[in-house]
């Protein structure tokens, strides 16, 4: 037998003995750790450099410029607003009924009496004159008539008398710059017009600039003009200030005149502004300092690591036991050395023989142990051992975590998604943008009584977060996505309850031109719940993308032959911004419900329920209108209307589209939801394309079509998605506008369009109440334990079951407390019986489900 385990100590050996075979060289670990101290210095040291003198600098003489451009416009704003301010009133005293009745007579005297009481009125100026005009309309007079001072004058009162514009003109008179402007008083005939004329001192502007933001720099009012040989030139017709600054000078047009505003920063204002590197070279010590010590800390750790699980190697190398090592990569040399010991165990002579073991500097003596045993089945080190569990996090009572939904945020406005709640989500959403890069989130709002409250909430808590916002006003869901697109921030936040009741809110989210769903909605909700936010100072900036938003539509969409078209915007988001684009594509709107109103007085903003499509249909058919459009309340929805009155189920609207795309891109992929009819499918593989099936919801949907590279999709909810001449989101307008171009071009009508396609037996959405926590373990235990063994049953989102003649389909809604049912069928007599069924499967598995089918 074995001795029981004892330590000796080991006579220490000469390296450079023969016969022996290990040495001791060069410690690696020193070596490897200094190089890769060296390397993560100079990388630390090389950002740093870069930070402080390339990128530092850059972004400082960027925020510089910014700041001076922003001084230049607000002066620029302040003389333009005094100029409307001071045409405003020479318009109002122009049409007073005493200049109107002295014209009457054309008498000088009192022609010149008029004068004097205006100019009474107006202590901002040093002349006023009333030019009558002439029999022909024009003004006959020459300069130094009328007490007109030079041909600017003249040429201003000529412009005036005709009906035209004129701006305001600056000139030299006596050693000092006035302003003229001109305004046409119109009498009972064009006989009787005549033109007022007021001059105004220059050092009013001069005034007027050093009044604000003084000290700050030089303002210069600068007029520009054309030589006859073309070239440019200014005029300073008024300063202020000093500055001396030149390398950040900037300028700022003054709307409707030929002026415009330079600015040159003074040093005060820049030192005022300039920011210390001094923290960040703090920043670079306290970083060099955190590399230097963590690699020491390695460098003084790992041999002391490496020799505690050698010492247990060794130790453990002939008993049955288990052994867990710190470094992985012993492994290998603990199931050699075992397999070597039981070798030279089962090979030794006596059975009594002590095995010493070399461990450096000791003898390791055994005894009383058995060695039968293999040492892979002790050393079990091959089990994989995940590391990080799931992290769950608890939700307190009262929470409402339900909702945040499969693609969104929506609950109610008042009780639910509070202003307080919005916060924190924004704060949330603010931490995980900067977690992803994303610096600057875009942040628009629908018509919603509630939606000013909740928007200020966010912004706020995205500024908290450190993260800079675009604020691109009251707009309609897609102009956000449009946003995301067109501006160099590709993130946005959509206060929106969509098409839910005037007492819901919600949020629909854009990261990376993407719309985030089912995970990242649930990230967020844990974020909110576990906090941790980001803390920062974010900047905020307002920009309008509507105009950029209709003239791109303009650019793409071509209407051969105008139409007449009834809008029915719910008064919702698009209320203002729909009748005006389909009046830039050439189109006659008439408009219903175009006046926001965020209680949606008329009807609710779902255009899915055909009942609320009832006074769009009678207009349509009072009006003879080429067909008729409903938006929901943020416009990322439509319904359609056709002359005679017929609601276009989206999935016949979808027909449509698919045979215009496709016939221009054969075998174009087109991505619909599991709602829409099975004669879409057979459609689009008719005209050349692919179809792809797809759960219900935008967000899945532009998934799909991203994955794909679908040119179309759409859902039977009626969003739409173009990925042919347009960016792939859901866009009720544009939707319309693609089917007014389709129309205008083909010659039929709508109604005759859709006489052409299949046809079938169907119902519309129908909506089956349940409470919002019941719904997915609902529609989880109808799945699993329903029996449809007569149809071919699809579980991609709900249940659809495919039968011989038709199809049905119940599935849980996203975005409401529902679950929605769908039926389609060859007859009606098919259509009852597939109704029939799914009946029956739901009442065996929850007989108290009220069905409304």
């Amino acid at each position: 037998m074995f001795k029981k385990f004892t330590k000796k100590k080991k006579a220490t050996e000469n390296p450079a003995a023969p016969g022996r075979g290990i040495v001791a060289g060069a410690n690696a670990i020193y070596q490897v750790t200094g190089i890769g101290l060296a390397i993560a210095v100079l990388i630390l040291v090389g950002t740093f450099v870069f930070l402080a003198l390339v990128r530092e600098p850059a972004v400082r003489a960027a925020q510089m410029e910014n700041i001076a451009g922003n001084y230049a416009e607000q002066q620029a704003g302040t003389v333009n607003a005094y100029v409307a301010l001071l045409r405003q009133r020479l318009a109002g005293s122009a049409g007073s009924a005493t200049a109107g009745s002295v014209l009457q007579g054309q008498d000088r005297e009192a022609i010149a009496a008029v004068e004097r009481e205006l100019i009474a009125a107006f202590p901002d100026l040093v002349s006023l004159r009333v030019v009558p005009v002439g029999e022909m309309g024009t003004a006959e007079f020459d300069s130094g008539e009328h007490g007109l001072r030079n041909h600017i004058e003249v040429d201003m009162v000529r412009r005036a008398a005709e009906g035209n514009p004129t701006q305001p003109e600056s000139f030299r008179h006596e050693d000092r710059w006035l302003t003229s402007l001109a305004e046409l008083v119109r009498g009972e005939t064009e006989a009787l017009n005549a033109v007022i004329v007021a001059s105004v001192d220059n050092a009013t502007f001069a005034t007027l600039l050093e009044s604000v933001n003084p000290g700050s720099g030089h303002y210069a009012l600068e007029q520009r003009f054309t030589n006859r040989d073309g070239s440019t030139h200014t005029n300073t017709i008024a300063e202020a200030g000093s500055g001396n600054v030149s390398s950040y000078e900037s300028f700022a047009v003054i709307p409707d005149t030929n002026w415009r505003i330079a600015f040159t920063p003074s040093k005060t204002l820049m030192a005022t502004l300039a920011v210390s590197n001094r923290p960040l070279y703090v920043v670079l010590g306290m970083c060099l300092a955190a590399v230097i010590g963590g690699f020491v800390i390695v460098a003084v750790r790992i041999p002391k690591i490496i020799e505690h699980d050698t010492f247990r190697i060794l130790a453990a190398a002939d008993r049955k036991t288990d052994l867990t090592l710190a470094v992985p990569q012993l492994v290998d040399v603990a199931r050699q050395l075992r397999r070597a010991t039981l070798r030279a165990l089962r090979q030794a002579a006596e059975p009594d023989r002590a095995i010493a073991v070399e461990s450096e500097g000791e003898i390791l003596d055994f005894e009383d142990n058995d060695l039968g045993a293999d040492f892979d089945e002790v050393l079990d080190l091959d089990t994989e051992i995940d590391e990080e569990e799931a992290a769950t996090v608890a939700i307190p009572t009262g929470f409402p975590a339900h909702i945040f939904r499969a693609y969104d945020i929506r609950g109610n406005a008042a009780d639910e998604l509070t202003s307080e709640l919005m916060a924190q989500i924004g704060q949330a959403l603010g931490s995980i943008a900067g977690e992803r890069d994303e610096q600057t989130l875009l942040v628009g709002c629908d018509g919603r009584t509630s939606s000013p409250a909740l928007k200020s909430a966010l912004v706020r808590s995205l500024l908290e977060t450190g993260r800079d916002v675009i604020d691109i006003g009251l707009v309609p869901t897609p102009i956000l996505y449009f946003a995301t697109q067109h501006l160099n921030a590709h993130s946005g936040l959509m206060i929106t309850g969509s098409h839910n009741p005037r007492t819901d809110n919600g949020l629909k989210i854009v990261l990376g031109q993407q719309t985030i769903h089912a995970g990242g909605i649930q990230q967020v909700r844990d974020r909110v719940l576990r906090g941790g936010f980001s803390q920062g100072k974010g900047r905020l900036i307002n920009e309008d993308v509507v105009a950029t938003y209709v003239d791109q539509i303009q650019q793409d969409i071509a209407i051969a032959v105008p139409l007449k078209i009834v809008i029915d915007a719910g008064n919702g988001a698009t209320s203002e911004l729909a009748p005006l684009l389909f009046e830039e594509l050439g189109c006659e709107v008439i408009p219903m419900f175009c006046t926001l109103d965020g209680n949606f007085p008329n009807h609710p903003p779902d255009t899915s329920d055909e009942a609320n499509l009832t006074a769009l249909v009678q207009r349509v058919q009072d009006e003879g209108a080429d067909f008729g459009v409903a938006f929901d309340g943020d416009g990322d929805r439509l319904a359609v209307v056709t002359p005679s009155g017929r609601i276009v189920r989206s999935d016949v609207l979808l027909m449509i589209f698919a045979q215009d795309v496709v016939s221009r891109n054969p075998g174009a992929d087109v991505v619909f939801d599991v709602k829409c009819s099975r004669n879409l499918t057979d459609l689009i593989t008719q005209c050349g394309g692919r179809p792809v099936l797809c759960r219900t919801g935008h967000a899945f949907m532009k998934q799909k079509m991203a994955e794909t590279g679908a040119l179309l999709g759409g859902e039977f909810s009626g969003h739409m998605f173009f990925g042919e001449r347009w960016f792939g989101f859901d866009d009720g307008m544009y939707a319309a506008a693609r089917l007014a171009e389709i129309l205008s071009t083909q010659g039929d009508d709508l109604d005759t369009i859709i006489e052409a396609f299949p046809t079938s037996v169907n119902t519309p959405e129908i909506r089956i109440p349940v409470e919002e926590s019941e719904k997915q373990p609902l529609i989880e235990r109808i799945t699993r334990n329903a029996d449809f063994s007569s149809g071919k049953v699809n579980t991609m989102d709900g249940i659809r079951v495919d039968f011989a003649e038709g199809w049905g389909l119940l599935r849980a809604s996203n975005t409401t407390p529902a679950l929605t049912a769908r039926f389609e069928a060859e007859s009606e007599e098919a259509l009852d019986a597939i109704m029939h069924e799914f009946r029956q499967q739901i009442a065996l598995v929850d007989p108290s489900l009220k069905l409304n089918f």
